[in-house]
């Protein structure tokens, strides 16, 4: 750059600096000559500086231009040429802390003298966007999340790390290419063409697309397409910003799933099976066809968990889930409401026999043993049925009145299927009021025991007696053992019951130790599941020192069922209490489970003779089968007791089969305490 003789001169006379503010710069000249002297400064040079022009002519260059800028000055001093030159510096004010200044120094010739001629230029605003483009730049490159640009066809220019990482396909490989290259084939054509016209007409599309990566992988991505314009307006490129959600979808469909499916036999739970039987009686109503509801509860499956433990209950659950699961039709739904509790829901029935039919499968296909971990184990299912619209026209009235029935079938004996009639409903308010009125009947001292007497079969004096507990209800009155036993096993009342009744039959012996005959004992019964609560054992030993009866004084008496599940933890406790000196007696011997096996493997004392032998005496079979008991009992050195001795007739063909000792309401019926002594003390 020079300035003509005519337009600038060095000396007395500066050069004329105006036709630079109308390019917006600050312009300041210096004579090399002067060390650098200011020898003219335009308005914009002055106004950058914040100063009055006067002010900064015949100025040095360190007074009045930064640090940086003034030692470039100096080191041109002296040069007779030198290269233009650029410096920044930040040039702070009052109102803008970080304001930069690009300086450029021009050497010019200038006559006689050396004249230098300064721009200064404010980039501050430049600067920012060059570092916001940088950053933008450097965001989008680390971006966690994947971006794509295309132009208005389609076609991809640009995409990010992240994309190539997630999709597989690099930089070069999808530049030119279209972001069908990650199609899964499973978004409809509708919806891409819903998103094409989004974006064309300049709105952004969101949506979630099932993608395949370049190794064929599936993965779910969140996507949002934004039109990108020119200056004017028109579009002319689109930005697709993608997030790898698979993770997320899976979480999701994980909690659908457990939301609706049992974790452990991986049936429908309850809410999805009720869903769906909501479902099948709306398309019945619409068609005027039925629908089947089942409830299939498992018999015995508490002494199964509480014998065996968990484990063995939760395989034997699994199990039978498969096995219900066999018994239906692809169409109908098997699934579990809880514990051992299940469902089926037969849809679409043009005949309602055809739920019977299935009803019978079931009963079938529980005949044969379960083999959980080496064991072989019998459970029986008992089944409720109804039928719509006939027991219900809603879901839960359904169930419920299913739900009666499999009660119903229970107490006819398990191991059958019984359908709903009106009366049940009756019924099953009876039960739930009971349940309600138990919990609290032991805290209310509703609960008592009785003793029923046992007696030597020869001799007709006193041996023992067998501790039953009974409740008086100030609602109900005397409630039936038969009623509220097992409904206290069910709900898990039968811990805290037995434990009062083995607490009061010992402090009960305690106090009669001196009234009753030498070696006379207390038969308690235990139920499956408090032999399976850990320290039972314990708690025996407990109640012994507590009230001083000698171990062999007490009879624990146990059903036969337990034995024949045979569990580790059960015959850990049956040898403790065996080594504490506690006899041990096999109650209803004969119903069910019987095995000469348990007899020989258990510490067993005592063998009773289950009361539906003793009803058939004169005939010949049953005799021959109570006679044979006995035998038995006694090769294996054990004492034999006849249960629910009620005639003459039944005492005399005890005394004659050689058995060692009877009870029954022929002796006695259960008596309390005072009555007993008296009992006592007259035999």
């Amino acid at each position: 750059m020079s300035l003509s003789n005519e337009r600038t001169r060095v000396g007395n006379q500066a050069p004329d600096l105006r036709l630079f503010d109308v390019t917006g710069k600050g312009v300041f000249a210096l004579d090399l000559d002067d060390d650098g002297r200011v020898i003219a400064v335009g308005a914009m040079g002055a106004a950058l500086l914040a100063r009055e022009p006067d002010d900064l002519v015949d100025c040095p260059p360190a007074d009045a231009f930064p640090v940086s800028v003034a030692q470039a000055v100096h080191d041109c001093l002296g040069q007779p040429t030198f290269p233009t030159r650029v410096i920044q510096t930040l040039l702070p004010t009052r109102l803008v802390a970080d304001r930069i200044i690009e300086w450029t120094l021009h050497g010019l010739s200038a006559g006689a003298g050396r004249v230098a001629l300064l721009e200064a230029n404010d980039v501050t605003i430049r600067k920012r966007n060059d570092n916001r483009l940088r950053n933008m730049a450097r965001a989008v490159e680390q971006s966690p999340v994947s971006v794509v640009i295309t132009d208005v066809k389609g076609v991809i220019e640009y995409v990010n790390p992240r994309f190539t990482q997630i999709s597989g396909y690099g930089y070069d490989e999808a530049i030119g290419m279209t972001p069908s290259i990650v199609k899964s084939g499973f978004t409809s054509p509708q919806q891409y063409r819903e998103l094409w016209e989004t974006i064309v007409a300049g709105r952004e599309w969101r949506g979630e697309l099932l993608n395949r990566r370049k190794n064929g992988d599936l993965f779910w991505e969140h996507i949002s397409i934004s039109p990108i314009r020119d200056e004017t307006g028109a579009i002319v490129r689109f930005v697709a910003v993608k997030e790898d959600v698979t993770m997320r979808k899976e979480y999701e469909k994980r909690l659908l799933y457990q939301a609706h499916y049992d974790d452990l036999t991986k049936l429908p739970n309850r809410l999805l099976s009720i869903d769906r039987l909501t479902q099948a009686l709306a398309r019945a109503d619409r068609n005027r066809e039925h629908v089947g509801v089942a409830f299939i509860d498992l018999d015995n499956f508490k002494k199964v968990n509480d014998t065996l433990g968990h484990t063995y209950g939760d395989d034997l659950l699994r199990v039978a889930a498969r096995r219900l699961v066999g018994c239906i039709r692809a169409s109908d739904t098997v699934g579990r409401l809880g514990g051992d509790e299940f469902v089926i829901v037969l849809p679409d029935l043009h005949d309602p026999a055809h739920a019977l039919g299935v009803a019978d499968k079931i009963l079938e296909a529980f005949q044969e043993p379960f083999l959980i971990l080496g064991h072989s184990i019998t459970t029986t299912a008992s089944v409720g049925l109804t039928i719509f619209p006939n027991d219900g026209r809603e879901a839960n009235i359904l169930l419920r009145n299913a739900d009666a029935a499999m009660y119903r079938a229970k107490d006819a004996g398990r191991n059958c299927c019984r359908t709903f009639h009106a009366g049940l409903n009756a019924l099953a308010m009876h039960r739930l009021r009971l349940e309600s009125l138990l919990s609290g009947a032991l805290d209310r001292d509703e609960i008592f025991v009785v003793y029923q007497p046992q007696v030597d079969t020869r001799s007709g004096k006193l041996i023992g007696a067998e501790a039953l507990a009974r409740w008086r209800s100030p609602e109900l009155g005397m409630v039936s053992p038969l009623d509220f036993i097992p409904l206290a096993e069910d709900s898990g009342l039968i811990e805290q019951i037995g434990r009062y009744v083995l607490e009061t039959a010992c402090r009960q012996l305690a106090l009669w130790q001196h009234q009753l005959p030498p070696g006379t004992r207390i038969g308690v019964n235990v139920s499956s599941r408090q032999m399976s609560v850990p320290g039972f054992a314990g708690v025996v030993e407990q109640v012994l020192g507590a009230t001083g009866i000698a171990p062999h004084s007490l009879e624990i008496e146990l059903t036969e069922s337990l034995f024949a599940l045979r569990s580790a933890s059960v015959v850990d406790t049956l040898n403790a209490l065996r080594a504490m000196g506690v006899r041990l007696a096999v109650d209803d011997f004969g119903t069910g489970y019987s095995s000469l096996s348990y007899l020989r493997e258990f510490p067993v004392d005592t063998v009773k003779i289950d009361r539906s032998f003793m009803i058939p005496v004169g005939d010949e079979a049953a005799d021959s089968l109570v006679r044979a008991i006995v035998t038995m009992g006694h090769s294996l050195g054990l004492q034999v007791v006849g249960e629910g001795i009620e005639t003459a007739q039944q005492l005399t063909f005890l005394q004659d089969s050689g058995c060692d000792a009877a009870q029954g309401y022929f002796i006695s019926k259960p008596l309390p305490a005072e009555a007993f002594l008296r009992f006592a003390t007259r035999t």
